[in-house]
């Protein structure tokens, strides 16, 4: 399989349109890390296996718009970002060359077992790949898991949770950074006119940039993990975008960002959207 995709990022290549090849490579200690291969002599570092944990779409955006065409290896999560992303008009879509790899789950770092990202995921229906390395199906026996049933827990049992949670943030903004959604210009979590969130290590500013982050994720968050994975503090990140998901699946029936071609139902309005609340304050 990686003949073929060392062929197929060889002719792309090939091409006097083409910009670079964005896949994965072997890191040291035995990790694999993105690679942005430019010429042909130096497609033998492409690599593909249960490794390849990042979301290569998240260095879309980074590209000036221009005529000339990137080449980018997706998984079927990743491909869900693909169309968000062209969906919100950060990418273009004659303007990216598309491998798809065929993916029947990561490995979790470290063990021989499927990463729990995995669960639970699917693959776009009718996206339009420029090649692939094999059929792009969503794999069996994944069915979706949930880490807590929170659904469960009491308002304030709930709240007790969270704040575990969030007092483990260091403030670093990893999960910001490797998130293929988080590409505004300005971001109003560094705003300073007005000024929303401060440095301070406090859990309250915690709390605000956490839920500021999950609020603008709903409903294009595809689940890829990587906050997760990239969060030097454990934060359980995955666990507050799928549960924040599965509201939205049950107030919209919305499967989830990427899926379809429909837009995400917090970026739309309908009259007859349904409406839970009955007015009136106590």
């Amino acid at each position: 399989m990686e003949d073929l995709l060392r062929k197929l990022a060889n002719e792309f290549l090939q091409r006097p349109d083409a910009e670079c090849f964005i896949g994965y490579e072997e890191g040291p200690n035995g990790s694999v890390r993105p690679a942005f291969i430019r010429r042909p002599e130096d497609i033998h570092r492409l690599v593909w296996n249960q490794k390849c944990y990042p979301n290569l779409t998240a260095y879309l955006p980074d590209f000036p718009k221009q005529k000339r065409v990137i080449g980018i290896t997706v998984k079927g999560c990743d491909a869900r970002a693909l169309r968000e992303l062209i969906r919100a008009h950060q990418v273009e879509r004659h303007s990216v060359y598309v491998v798809g790899l065929p993916c029947t789950g990561l490995k979790t770092p470290g063990e021989d077992r499927i990463a729990e990202r995995c669960f639970g995921c699917v693959f776009p229906e009718a996206f339009q790949y420029d090649a692939a390395l094999g059929p792009m199906k969503t794999p069996d026996g994944l069915a979706r898991t949930e880490y807590e049933t929170l659904d469960n827990l009491s308002n304030k049992e709930r709240r007790e949770f969270w704040k575990l949670e969030f007092e483990k943030c260091i403030r670093c903004d990893a999960c910001r950074k490797i998130c293929y959604a988080c590409f505004c210009p300005e971001c109003i979590l560094d705003s300073t006119q007005p000024r929303w969130l401060s440095r301070r290590q406090n859990l309250g500013e915690k709390l605000f940039f956490h839920s500021v982050r999950a609020l603008h994720l709903v409903g294009r968050c595809i689940g890829c993990g990587e906050c997760e994975r990239a969060c030097p503090a454990g934060v359980r990140l995955m666990l507050l975008n799928r549960y924040l998901q599965k509201q939205l699946e049950d107030l919209f029936g919305y499967r989830g960002a990427g899926i379809l071609e429909d837009a995400p139902p917090l970026l739309t309005f309908l009259r007859d959207d349904p409406d839970p609340f009955t007015g009136g304050f106590e």
